[in-house]
């Protein structure tokens, strides 16, 4: 296994905090590593430290010598004036001076035969395809683009590049995503899982997104306290390690309270405790053996009420929303119920957020109506926190929205209480909000809605830039909250875990009920495809339809590829009819039926690529020339 990155001993701290103490971390050839922790705790800078744009206090970081690194942040720093596709082919990069090289002198036979042999002749073919992909015009001005739509351009550079670098031969490519998912819809994150699972050299990933994660890693490292624990597997295997490692740390607590009862019974019954001073003592230790451990700084502990809320909560009739001749919405009719768990699904900018906001009254419908029960109060948790006044302290931020509350148990807490549950030591508590990571800044909006108690949530991306732990624990919470949920989501695992029906937003402006969650959904969208799918072409169907080849020439290695396509079509084409039976067969089995749709999606994917490529060679082939060979 061919070494790309070595960190030695790398040591980063902002002032006073130590971020990175001392870590160490190689990534080799093929590992797909997913870096997981705390909101803050340092992984966008163990990002930084793998592609060497981050300055160490210490250590030092050893890159291949053919490595080509691609990092996309999440906040990445575009030419505003370039289009799209200017900003994806990138001529002064490295894979846009590979491009360049072999495409100025067309005629000189050694670029023509590279050019063949590495497909460089599509390099801008694919940007605009995998810009599409994402829902960016590729001649759009940066400028003009909305903060999301500068992510998926950078996205799209970092894959475009990295499978340029990688066609080559010369160079490795090493692709380091952060966050790669926020502003992708459910489709794009689909078909980025599959893209990250074929690429070439390496990929190091921060997400949240916990499907994309344990289906394309191949080891897991978490920040912890400025340094890195290591699990090789998916993300699942983590999982069950860290379970495993947490009950033995649990039945070594156990185990050591239990002898220091023993010891302290032994001493309440000896001589030196018949003093009102050793007595004291002792009483006061078997209290705190009684009480439970205290909670790890930074965890979060999620115990708020919601308000009493009445049989009526939204009703939506004909409601219809749009901007200026664009119609986003229309005839929504829908009743929200007491209790409900909705997930609302559909491409970007399909009128999610829309929605929400006529749900919440903040945007009025065009047509139709939209009536809010008497004893609603909503909880708007939007995609862009809503802090007034970024140079405020975390404290005082919490402290105008409540002062006190109570939490379900009955507890009283202040709201510096409050935010320590929510994982704000009393340092961090006094810090600025523009002192804090973008995923700590998340975490406190999310304590400011939930502290005013609403019955009706509503969220908008709920998920973006909150660490897995604070996930699960925010998804517990909303398992048992007795208020209704509407959850705009792109996380396949929340709308799993968390909602019971899905809407989803059909083309025309219209929605569509489904019960049950993602994999329910997706599973019913794959049964629907497959059902209405005409049968496929017989060998002797395919033999009628496909064009006689017409003279060209095809180099030694493309008429080698002709013929592997001719022979493997038929047999993508027999898995494809059995994987299309067995989807079928497993309609009751949700968990089967979903590995089974992916599957189909999968051939039907890899039959097109190599249908067109086929025909394509087909239309170039010298019939003469192939028989010679």
């Amino acid at each position: 296994m061919t070494n790309l990155v070595s960190v030695e001993r790398a040591r980063v701290r902002y002032a006073d905090k130590v971020i990175l103490d001392g870590v160490s971390l190689g990534v080799d050839d093929g590992d797909r590593v997913g870096v997981i922790g705390r909101n803050g705790s340092g992984k966008s800078t163990l990002l930084r430290v793998l592609a060497d744009v981050q300055p160490l206090d210490a250590g030092r970081v050893v890159h291949a010598g053919r490595l080509v690194t691609q990092l996309v942040a999440q906040e990445p720093d575009l030419p505003l004036d370039s289009t799209a596709l200017e900003v994806v082919l990138d001529a002064d990069s490295a894979p846009g001076r590979i491009f360049r090289r072999f495409t100025t002198r067309p005629t000189d036979p050694r670029s023509t035969v590279l050019m063949d042999a590495h497909g460089l002749w599509d390099f801008e073919h694919v940007a605009r395809a995998v810009l599409d992909r994402f829902d960016v015009r590729a001649d759009r001005s940066v400028g003009e683009l909305s903060g999301g739509e500068r992510m998926r351009v950078a996205l799209a550079r970092g894959l475009v590049h990295s499978d340029v670098a990688a066609r080559t031969g010369d160079a490795v490519p090493l692709l380091i995503l952060d966050e790669p998912t926020n502003h992708l819809d459910l489709t794009a994150i689909e078909w980025l899982e599959e893209r990250i699972g074929a690429q070439r050299g390496a990929v190091v990933l921060v997400t949240h997104d916990r499907y994309l994660l344990d289906r394309t890693a191949t080891r897991i490292v978490e920040v912890v306290g400025g340094v890195l624990h290591t699990e090789h597997g998916s993300y699942a295997d983590y999982l069950a390690n860290r379970a495993e490692r947490a009950q033995r740390a649990a039945t070594h607590e156990h185990r050591r309270r239990q002898r220091a009862r023993a010891e302290l019974d032994w001493l309440q019954r000896s001589p030196p405790a018949r003093t009102s001073k050793s007595r004291a003592r002792i009483d006061r230790a078997v209290q705190l053996l009684e009480a439970q451990p205290p909670a790890s700084e930074g965890e979060v502990a999620i115990d708020l009420p919601a308000r009493r809320l009445g049989s009526k909560v939204v009703t939506l009739h004909n409601a219809g929303r749009r901007y200026g001749d664009t119609v986003v919405l229309r005839g929504v009719t829908a009743n929200l119920e007491p209790g409900a768990r909705i997930g609302v699904v559909g491409p970007n900018g399909s009128g999610k957020t829309t929605l929400l906001e006529l749900i919440a009254g903040r945007a009025e419908p065009d047509e139709g109506s939209v009536r809010l029960g008497t004893t609603v109060h909503v909880g708007w948790y939007g995609q862009h926190t809503s802090t007034p006044q970024p140079r405020q302290r975390v404290i005082d931020a919490v402290s105008e929205v409540v002062l006190e509350t109570r939490t379900s148990g009955g507890i009283t807490l202040s709201a510096a209480g409050l935010l320590e549950r929510f994982g704000f030591s009393a340092t961090a508590q006094q810090a600025y909000v523009t002192e804090l990571s973008g995923g700590e800044r998340r975490r406190l909006e999310l304590l400011r809605v939930l502290a005013t108690a609403p019955n009706l949530l509503l969220l908008d991306e709920p998920t973006n830039d909150l660490d897995l732990d604070t996930l699960a624990v925010l998804e517990a919470f909303l398992e048992q909250w007795p208020g209704t949920l509407v959850a705009a989501s792109h996380d396949r695992f929340f709308l799993d875990r968390v909602c019971r029906q899905l809407w989803s937003i059909e083309p025309d402006g219209s929605i569509r009920d489904h019960p049950g969650g993602w994999t329910a959904y997706r599973t019913q969208l794959h049964h629907a495809t497959v059902t209405e799918r005409p049968a496929p072409p017989t060998a002797a169907d395919r033999a009628e339809t496909r064009p006689a080849r017409r003279p060209g020439r095809l180099s030694y290695n493309e008429q080698r590829e002709l013929r592997r396509l001719e022979r493997a079509l038929p047999a993508l084409e027999e898995r494809r009819d059995a994987v299309h039976t067995a989807l079928i067969d497993a309609a009751d089995d949700h968990v089967r039926a979903g590995d089974l749709a992916r599957d189909l999606d999968e051939l039907v994917a890899r039959i097109d690529r190599e249908e067109t490529r086929w025909l394509e060679l087909s239309l170039r082939a010298d019939p003469a020339s192939q028989e010679q060979q």
